[in-house]
């Protein structure tokens, strides 16, 4: 069903019908529904739709144009901004704000009152890498020393301000985590026993200053709708709710792609090509020095080129299907090693199986390789080096050299692509950053090495005659 069609079908009947409650029809759909019709609506709709809903509704609405469609928040006027932001959780204000150029950001900040400051104050305290600066605030507390009843009338108290409810946390009087308790013990708990007696103490929790990478792990395998984030004190800051993990995993996994493509970062559509070449300056400079590299390499086998020219047509087949398997096991390795930390025999587990699979795909299209590098040479029937009539063994000799460097490439490709991020995920190092000018150069110069390396060793006496 278009629900959008719905809502922009209900708001043009407000806008004739003045005694519509709009608030009250807007709460029967999503807010991101609201947000998508908000933008199809014209100037003097949506000023009618702002004037005329909740408050708290609008915010909730305008927290989903933080990012693709920040110029609806910013052609407002700044009071206006800062009304809709206060009312934000803490980590969509701080996106959104963040989304500003920085001199309306200040002005913005200004304006803004209540509690919503010292919170954006205490998140912009954190590195951008670290858990604390994606934490929210939204979340209901309550003593140890209360019953559950009183505990029960605390979470009525607090849920008007905030709608993580599904699980409270736990806490001493000086806000010193002590454990999590879920909303349905309370309601089935006995109003006069101690709310300790159903208080989970070894709820996994995580610190404001530990990195979002490293920390993404834990939050995925216990998969929470709250995660307590901690000072080392292990006093409460806030929370990592399950809608936060959704939007990290969503970044972390651009990032890894950007770094799989060779670059610094995700590129944004709108992103200006003076920062997108900035990005992409850096890698595409040693990329260009690792190949000149491979370049000199090939450049050690000028007489067996010089000698058996033919062996160029081949050189772009075993450079590629090296490349191609060596960035499909490094694909494969940097997406389970960003999953778990592995152990030893996991780890060796993983090399053997890319192992075999390279081995097992390369001797597969060695075989394919074979004939049809035959079929070539023998249709051509021209000899292997120039002025030399057409000869059955050196032209056997040498679709054997394509084939068997092909099967040898392929399979040591999977080993470096499989082996190199392991490594550098033990030295502590970001594994999908080995994928763009690394592996390629490494896969390339094994691929050299294997394919001109056996040309030389079967054609020795006919090079150096």
């Amino acid at each position: 069903m278009n629900f959008i069609e719905e809502i922009k079908a209900l708001i043009e009947k407000a806008y004739n019908d003045k005694e519509i409650n709009l608030t009250e029809e807007l709460k029967h759909y999503h807010e991101k529904d609201i947000a998508d019709a908000y933008l199809e609506l014209d100037a003097e709709k949506q000023e009618f739709l702002r004037d005329n809903i909740d408050e708290q509704l609008l915010s909730n609405i305008f927290s989903y144009f933080a990012e693709e469609n920040i110029d609806v928040i910013e052609e407002l006027p700044n009071e206006e901004i800062a009304d809709i932001v206060e009312l934000m959780d803490v980590d969509d204000a701080k996106d959104v704000l963040d989304e500003l150029d920085e001199e309306k950001q200040d002005e913005v900040k200004e304006l803004m009152e209540g509690e919503i400051k010292d919170d954006l104050k205490l998140v912009d305290s954190f590195e951008p890498e670290e858990i604390g600066s994606i934490m929210t605030t939204n979340f209901i507390s309550v003593t140890t020393d209360l019953t559950i009843k009183e505990a029960m009338k605390e979470v009525v108290n607090q849920a008007g301000d905030n709608d993580n409810i599904t699980t409270i946390v736990a806490v001493e009087k000086n806000d010193k985590f002590v454990g999590t308790i879920d909303i349905v013990d309370i309601i089935r708990g006995k109003q006069t026993e101690s709310v300790e007696t159903i208080i989970r103490h070894n709820t996994p929790y995580i610190y404001a200053h530990e990195l979002i990478s490293d920390s993404l792990e834990k939050l995925r395998e216990y998969n929470l709708d709250i995660t307590p984030v901690l000072d080392h004190g292990d006093h409460l800051l806030g929370v990592i709710t399950s809608d936060d993990l959704v939007n990290i995993v969503d970044e972390e996994l651009g990032e890894d792609y950007a770094k799989l493509a060779g670059l610094s970062s995700e590129s944004d559509l709108d992103e200006p090509i003076r920062i997108s070449v900035k990005k992409r300056i850096p890698w595409l400079i040693i990329l260009l020095l690792l190949g000149l590299g491979v370049s000199v390499l090939i450049s050690g086998f000028e007489n067996v080129i010089s000698t058996i020219t033919v062996v160029m047509f081949f050189q772009s087949l075993i450079l590629g299907m090296a490349g191609n398997v060596g960035t499909q096991s490094l694909a494969v390795t940097v997406r389970v090693i960003s999953d778990t930390d592995l152990t030893k025999k996991e780890s060796a587990k993983l090399i053997f199986k890319e192992l075999k699979v390279g081995f097992a795909n390369g001797f597969i299209l060695s075989v394919i390789s074979f004939v049809c590098v035959f079929l070539f040479l023998f249709i051509k029937h021209n000899g292997i080096t120039e002025g030399t009539a057409f000869s059955m063994s050196d032209t056997l000799k040498l679709t054997m050299s394509v084939s068997l460097s092909l099967v040898l490439a392929m399979t040591l490709s999977s080993l470096f692509g499989t082996t190199v991020p392991i490594l550098l995920k033990k030295c502590k190092v970001d594994p999908a950053t080995a994928s763009g000018p690394f592996i390629t150069t490494i896969n390339d110069c094994v691929a050299v090495l294997c394919y001109y390396g056996l040309v030389l060793i079967l054609f020795y006496n006919l090079i150096f005659h």
